[in-house]
């Protein structure tokens, strides 16, 4: 082997080596770009839920409009239809959909009313008849027949439930609540 053969191999494995280098690079950039990606990416949860025709699926901030209807619409259905049976459960289960912000407030008030419902022994029932998800506002917008009664007394008429919603960690948090009623 002389000496031009030595430095021409050489040359062709600094060549070779470089080569490999650059690749190795890219290899490492298109890992590093890729597994940033899978990281930063919130999984979607696909739901399918009892009574909706279209699946609903939820990210971690936000949901799709079937999720948001299904929720208002489950909603409405737990405070339209209160007996002095049921105030406990209801009452439960709200506890866990509320916003920070408005815990306490809607707490309280909520307690109050119970308290008075348990008092004047009324029921409440609800029938939902329309159900609309208002995109500007987020929110979902339950209007149905409504009937509540105390002993004799019985008052009927339309009501309306709005619910605003905010999905935090996949889960729903009640942000807005608003509840009209012209029982005659």
């Amino acid at each position: 082997m002389t000496i031009t053969d030595y430095l021409q191999r050489f040359k062709e494995w600094r060549q070779r080596l470089c080569m490999d280098r650059l690749i190795l690079l890219v290899l490492v950039v298109t890992n590093t770009l890729l597994i940033a990606h899978c990281l930063s990416r919130k999984p979607t949860v696909e739901l399918l839920l009892p009574f909706m025709e279209t699946q609903a699926g939820v990210h971690s901030g936000e949901a799709s409009v079937a999720y948001h209807e299904w929720w208002g619409l489950s909603l409405a259905e737990l405070l339209g239809n209160l007996n002095p049976q049921n105030l406990s459960f209801v009452e439960s289960r709200l506890q866990s959909l509320f916003a920070p912000n408005l815990y306490q407030q809607v707490q309280d008030t909520l307690n109050r009313q119970f308290r008075q419902l348990r008092e004047d022994k009324v029921s409440m029932s609800f029938e939902p008849l329309h159900l609309e998800f208002i995109e500007e506002l987020k929110a979902v917008k339950i209007t149905g027949n409504a009937v509540m009664s105390s002993g004799n007394q019985r008052l009927k008429g339309q009501k309306t439930f709005t619910f605003r919603f905010d999905i935090i960690r996949y889960r729903p948090v009640l942000a807005a609540i608003q509840i009209d009623s012209n029982l005659k």
